[in-house]
């Protein structure tokens, strides 16, 4: 069984040189820019983890694993844009770069290139996750909006925040452990166990890293958990 520095190094391989190459020009050196500047990429190797818990890893894993990277991607960019974020990354971020136009379709762009990672996975395995992908995208966006509500408010209670950070950063690290899940073949059962782990598992590193920032920024953590500490802190990534 390899470990996830080993699946993170075959993943970047396998992934890194998907270039996309078409015209306009000013539309894909923005797509590629975004897909170059780094990332943990935690959420495609998860997937491929959860799949190599049942056995050796099925070849569609890593078409699955490419569609959740593109995916959250195509959210970092949109999120950025309504964060007005100057940098990701330590990069300049694409709305920044290239202007807020440009970044709406480069996101866009990404999100269907996701959907043909997707359809290039076996007819028998394609309706079980993509039902799970869409319901896991439906669910990111829910968690962004409450998000952005949460800015107006001053009253927002703990399980609130807990809602929407689940909703915002888990349910796309539980679905993607569960999507590796069932290419391996996994039971029912063990599936609806790795999608609680990766709950957990997002819970605890979005808590923590807004319970960091909170000694940098306090501003919007106080909001979130109805306290004095404040923060602006991004989804973990």
């Amino acid at each position: 069984m390899q470990n996830f520095n080993e699946l993170s190094r075959q993943f970047s391989a396998f992934f890194d040189h998907q270039q996309f190459y078409g015209s306009p020009q000013t539309l894909y050196d923005p797509v590629n820019y975004f897909l170059t500047i780094g990332g943990k990429r935690i959420r495609p190797v998860l997937c491929l983890m959860g799949n190599q818990l049942f056995g050796n890893i099925n070849p569609d894993a890593w078409e699955v694993a490419s569609a959740i990277e593109l995916f959250h991607n195509f959210t970092l960019i949109h999120d950025d844009i309504m964060d007005k974020a100057p940098l990701r990354r330590g990069k300049q971020t694409v709305h920044i770069k290239y202007g807020k136009s440009t970044a709406l379709l480069a996101g866009d762009v990404l999100l269907i290139k996701a959907y043909e990672a997707l359809n290039r996975i076996d007819k028998n395995l394609l309706h079980r996750i993509l039902s799970l992908f869409n319901e896991t995208a439906t669910q990111v966006c829910e968690g962004q909006q409450l998000d952005m509500d949460f800015e107006k408010r001053t009253n927002v209670t703990y399980d609130e925040y807990l809602n929407m950070i689940t909703l915002k950063t888990s349910v796309l690290i539980a679905a993607s452990l569960k999507m590796g899940g069932i290419l391996g073949g996994g039971s029912l059962g063990n599936l609806e166990l790795l999608f609680e782990a990766g709950k957990k598992i997002g819970l605890a590193f979005q808590v923590q890293d807004d319970y960091l920032d909170a000694f940098g920024n306090t501003e919007k953590f106080g909001k979130q958990i109805g306290g004095d500490i404040k923060s602006n802190k991004k989804p973990f990534y």
